[in-house]
């Protein structure tokens, strides 16, 4: 365990900081100046995380097997294609010293902790048996780099797209992504090269759920005129794998001039979200489509080179050298196209990786000019609305939604980000690399990006759902996710026009399921095979749709779901993963717009081409299988969440010692988001795998008064206290204030002191 209480010298200090620890482990930093206060913040980081830190800062740089062995090689080889390191470097380089003044501190703090601590560290380094190397100001940068990644889905999904147009014609892949009924023809459609056609090598990226690309969040602003105060509160719950440690820190830190409260990430000296003094604010992410796949056609005379408008150039290469436990290193060649680097190679299914042609990325995270990290700073030092726009001018990706709320009573979201203007084409598909036709010709101005200040209705509400209308003169994105959770949080907010804090934190934990209803009202008038099936018709129409702990309707509406999915997607003639977990508009979709044809794609549950016969067999399957199971089991026991640990999951005995696990509510569509993964053997079981990492509700009257909640606990260290505290209270939504009041008995105090210095 890290010294919690007494006293320790930092060399790096200059005047005294308090750390306190409450009965929760929630910290509170007091500081006489901002550049000690990130050196404490790296201090208590490191004491906490430091493992979770190492852990990012290897899996960004490509340098996992180092320490892990051979079974990462892959996830390395992805990374170092990506070329993170290299890029962030660039990207610390064009900082201002303010900024990376701040990341230096951090790195002092950080490296206080690894080159004095007197206690043995983290049983993860003891289990991997290495130590971890001194903090880099340029390993903060990395983390901004990963959360793009997991942010960005378009380029997974243009690989889908094209493994699937091997077999399918474009308009069939295309209503398996239904559109928003309002969706305008911004950019119109071109015909597909024949290039784009033929067996070009598109396999899936090799990243683990922990870093691979997910989405999902809740943030929305009310104004004065709709709360009891008369000042605006803020919510904001962003959604995650369910990790353990799980991603957030919860800290309030106090300088003379400056306070601080809310979530901070392990390795990075900023908020990232919270408020400050003057201001509250919180992210969602847009699904822009900010990446894209280029078709680079080789020199059949000199594999080194590729297409353009210009005629054959040579590629960018640069030699890679991975270390690996216990076995020889390992080179390879990373190359680079105009377009981005070559991705082909580090995707997985291998068979001919290359076959004349190869896919380059173009992702606007990988710009060399990013500010992205100058754009967090000045926002956690904002006081205004204006300020805070001013300071999203440099938020370069991912693109977020932005929703923010001062003390002066204004709320506002905005969309900053760099996202490509295509001189064609809507970024569905990987494109020809080899013609300008296909090039980016620009990013959308920043100006002309969506933004909304002081709206008429009082409300600014994103839960990833549609940003833009069908004026918006740019394209953002062809494909939206759909907008239940967007729905369902107007509807409650538009129930009260005095909305309290308490009221927000209701609604947050929500867990009633538009998408069931709505789809109900289709699969209720499947015609039933027998009077067991009848029965779970009857229960299912008389289910209020609401997926609750203890309910019982949730696991029927699931099992139900997951049949008809085998029946509409089963037999897709590749990547059948990429449907196994259903999407319920899309399965909505096709049951009502094509009720004959619906499973032409599908595994036959009966020896019936007829699609009715289908939906008769799936509701016999729920009903034969309900009959057999124990009845008293409840949702929130079936779909119960185990946070995964990357190392401690994959040791025999000991991973189940230390697993965190807890029944949990809620569903893929509701507010409180609680994913089930229908993945298992067992078709009982829903596992929750991605829901709130944190939530918080921002009370602009009185900014002590905001409340919190993180998914498991402060400690990363299993044999601490602090390290799974937070279960009970993030499942229940058991919310906590960082108001400074750390007064109780059993509070713990470290006093980080000045070490004196001798000049003799």
């Amino acid at each position: 365990m890290p010294q919690l209480t007494g006293s320790i010298q930092m060399e790096s200090l200059q005047e005294k900081v308090d750390v306190i620890r409450d009965a929760n482990g929630l910290v509170t930093i007091k500081a006489q100046n901002v550049t000690d206060a990130y050196k404490a913040l790296g201090f208590v980081h490191a004491q906490d995380r430091l493992w979770q830190m190492d852990f990012m800062r290897r899996a960004g740089s490509g340098q996992l097997s180092e320490v892990v062995g051979e079974a990462t090689l892959n996830i390395d080889r992805f990374m170092r294609t990506l070329g993170f390191r290299k890029l962030i470097e660039e990207n610390y380089a064009k900082l201002p010293p303010k900024v990376q003044s701040a990341f230096v501190a951090y790195s002092a703090g950080v490296n206080e902790y690894i080159d004095n601590h007197s206690s043995t560290l983290s049983p993860e380094f003891h289990l991997l048996n290495y130590q971890p190397e001194k903090w880099k100001p340029t390993d903060s940068l990395l983390w901004g780099r990963l959360m793009a990644l997991q942010l960005s889905n378009n380029f997974n999904r243009e690989l889908l797209r094209q493994r699937l147009l091997k077999y399918l014609p474009v308009e069939e892949i295309d209503s398996f992504w239904p559109p928003d009924n309002s969706d305008p023809e911004i950019i119109p459609q071109f015909d597909l090269s024949k290039a784009t056609r033929q067996k070009i090598f598109a396999g899936a990226h090799p990243l683990p759920w922990s870093l691979a690309p997910k989405d999902a969040s809740n943030a929305w602003v009310v104004s004065g005129d709709k709360t009891i105060t008369g000042k605006p509160i803020l919510a904001n719950d962003p959604h995650l794998a369910l990790d353990a440690p799980g991603p957030w820190y919860l800290v309030r830190i106090e300088t003379p001039d400056y306070t601080w409260a809310g979530a901070t990430s392990p390795g990075v000296p900023f908020l990232v979200l919270g408020h400050n003094s003057h201001i509250a604010w919180g992210f969602t992410t847009t699904h822009s489509d900010t990446q894209d796949l280029f078709i680079e056609k080789l020199n059949p005379d000199n594999p080194k080179q590729y297409l353009t408008p210009d005629g054959y150039k040579d590629f960018e290469v640069i030699t890679e050298t991975i270390l690996i436990k216990d076995q020889p290193s390992q080179e390879f060649s990373v190359r680079k196209s105009r377009h981005g680097p070559i991705l082909s190679p580090v995707l997985n299914d291998a068979d001919n990786k290359e076959n004349g042609h190869l896919l380059a990325l173009a992702w606007t995270a990988l710009r060399k000019d990013d500010l992205t990290a100058l754009a967090l700073y000045d926002i956690n030092f904002a006081t205004k609305a204006e300020d805070f726009k001013r300071a999203v001018q440099n938020f370069h990706s991912p693109q977020q939604a932005l929703v923010m709320a001062d003390r002066r009573g204004n709320i506002q979201l905005m969309a900053p980000g760099r996202v490509p203007i295509r001189k064609q084409g809507d970024g569905r598909y990987p494109v020809a690399g080899w013609t300008a036709q296909n090039d980016w010709i620009g990013i959308i101005p920043q100006k002309d990006l969506p933004q909304s200040l002081n709206p008429d209705d009082q409300k600014l509400v994103t839960a990833n759902n549609k940003l833009v209308g069908g004026d918006y003169p740019y394209l953002i994105a062809k494909d939206w996710p759909n907008s239940y959770r967007a729905r369902r949080i107007h509807q409650l907010l538009d129930k009260n026009n005095k909305l309290t804090i308490e009221d927000n934190q209701a609604i947050q934990m929500d867990t009633l399921s538009i998408a069931a209803l709505e789809i109900l009202e289709t699969l209720l008038v499947t015609p039933a095979a027998d009077p067991e099936s009848e029965t779970i018709k009857q229960k299912l129409s008389e289910w209020d749709g609401r997926l609750d702990l203890n309910s019982t309707e949730p696991a029927i509406f699931y099992h139900w779901i997951y049949w008809l999915n085998r029946a509409a997607f089963g037999k897709l003639p590749t990547d059948a993963r990429s449907f196994q977990t259903p999407d319920i508009l899309r399965l909505q979709r096709r049951l009502s717009e094509s009720p004959d044809s619906w499973c032409r794609y599908g595994e036959k549950l009966v020896n019936n081409e007829n699609c009715v016969a289908q939906m008769t067999e799936s509701l016999r399957r729920v009903a034969s299988n309900y009959a057999k199971r124990d009845k008293s089991i409840s949702w929130g026991e079936l779909h119960s969440t185990s946070f995964q640990h990357q190392i401690f999951d994959r040791i025999p005995i000991l991973g189940e010692l230390l697993k965190l696990k807890i029944a949990t509510p809620g569903g893929h569509d509701t507010i409180n988001r609680a994913s089930p993964s229908m993945k298992s053997g067992d078709l009982w079981r829903f596992p929750n795998v991605h829901g709130p990492s944190y939530r918080a509700v921002y009370d602009l009257n009185n900014l002590d008064n905001s409340r919190f909640l993180i998914a498991t606990g402060q400690s990363g260290n299993p044999l601490s206290k602090f390290y799974g505290n937070f279960l009970l209270r993030w499942r229940d939504g058991n919310y906590v204030k960082l108001d400074g009041t750390k007064t109780e008995k059993n509070a713990q105090h470290l006093t980080l002191s000045t070490k004196s210095i001798n000049y003799n």
